[in-house]
């Protein structure tokens, strides 16, 4: 039996990372059967006041030199064939050990906090390095130096397929109402709120009835951009069975996103049947390929995707049942069955 090791950050909100560990562990454990085992390991910082996994100092590890990091790591792994580490602020193995990383935005952006100091190091030395999409590869070839990086993209669960639109009465109690604009996600910059917020104004000039609901982690910036704003709701961070069938109620999904390595979201909104706008940046370009009503960056630009989608008509449902149908076609089968291949590979 070959033993490979999960090593994870553990987080107390789950959000798009950890619906891609999750679901893609229970696909690869289906996927390589009972030879392997798959040993779950999460780290928490020492001082963490709350969450379940191995305490380790943290920040004692990421300001080490990359020997120090790698003893670390192999004390806490000790026992694995393989060390899949999925992402690169955990220590690093001295054993053979691949990597995920979904995005480098702690390069791109002053609040995405800090990579390790030998995170670079470490990830040319992975007998294999794995990316959500072709963006997020060439941003690891260029920044770390890797010189070769696996592109494995996420699935969406087919559930988001078969979600049933919350009725009118569920619709009252949060709040909402139709026509319905929805955002889900994080509130950093790369999120580019700035520019939906700079939208919103033009959009309920021309849509006065129009709702924008904010589903998140509570966030200052976004308090500090919407607050004031008309027809705006504060949803929260919300349980995942909701955000589905909101997303699956919305008249349109909106992710302005500047930097995704990959953007789970749009996939799961398009999943559900909605329609969505997107910013022409990053992943969001292969994962929505043109399906999805892309637009510059801008205030303007986002304006003018959701009043077109707000508009309807034919080419606004043809969007939405080709986005059901590219959105099916990614699998947590497919990439358990390309993960499993690189295990093999790492192992041989």
């Amino acid at each position: 039996m070959r033993a490979v090791c999960w090593a994870r950050i553990a987080s107390s909100v789950p959000m798009g990372q950890q619906v891609h560990e999750s679901a893609l562990r229970g696909a690869l454990q289906r996927e390589l059967g009972p030879d392997w085992l798959i040993a779950d390991v999460a780290l928490l910082p020492l001082r963490a006041s709350r969450g379940s996994g191995r305490r380790l100092p943290l920040r004692l590890v990421w300001a080490s030199p990359y020997s120090i990091a790698a003893r670390t790591g192999s004390l806490v792994y000790r026992g694995a064939d393989l060390v899949h580490r999925l992402e690169l602020r955990c220590p690093p193995s001295r054993g053979r050990e691949i990597v995920t990383v979904h995005d480098l935005a702690p390069l791109r952006f002053a609040d995405e906090g800090c990579l390790p100091r030998w995170a670079a190091e470490s990830a040319r030395k992975a007998a294999a390095v794995i990316c959500g999409s072709e963006f997020a590869a060439e941003e690891v070839r260029h920044l770390l130096g890797v010189r070769r990086a696996h592109v494995v993209p996420s699935g969406v669960d087919p559930r988001w397929a078969e979600a049933e639109p919350l009725s009118a009465e569920e619709l009252a109690r949060a709040g909402l109402h139709e026509p319905l604009v929805v955002h889900a996600g994080g509130a950093t910059l790369r999120k580019n709120l700035d520019a939906l917020a700079g939208a919103w104004p033009e959009v309920a000039a021309e849509y006065p009835d129009a709702l924008l609901a904010l589903c998140g982690p509570p966030h200052r910036r976004r308090h500090e951009l919407f607050g004031s704003l008309p027809n705006v709701r504060f949803l929260g961070y919300a349980d995942r069975s909701f955000v589905i069938r909101l997303m699956r109620t919305a008249t349109v999904v909106v992710v302005p996103s500047t930097y995704e390595g990959f953007g789970l979201p749009p996939l799961e909104a398009m999943a559900a049947g909605a329609l969505v706008v997107a910013a022409a940046r990053g992943a969001l370009l292969e994962v929505c390929g043109d399906v999805a009503i892309l637009v510059e960056p801008t205030a303007h630009g986002v304006a003018g995707g959701i009043l077109e989608a707000l508009t309807g008509g034919p080419d606004v449902e043809r969007r939405r049942a080709e986005g059901r149908q590219r959105a099916s076609s990614y699998t947590w089968e497919r990439a358990a069955h390309a993960t499993a291949a690189l295990y093999e590979e790492a192992v041989a």
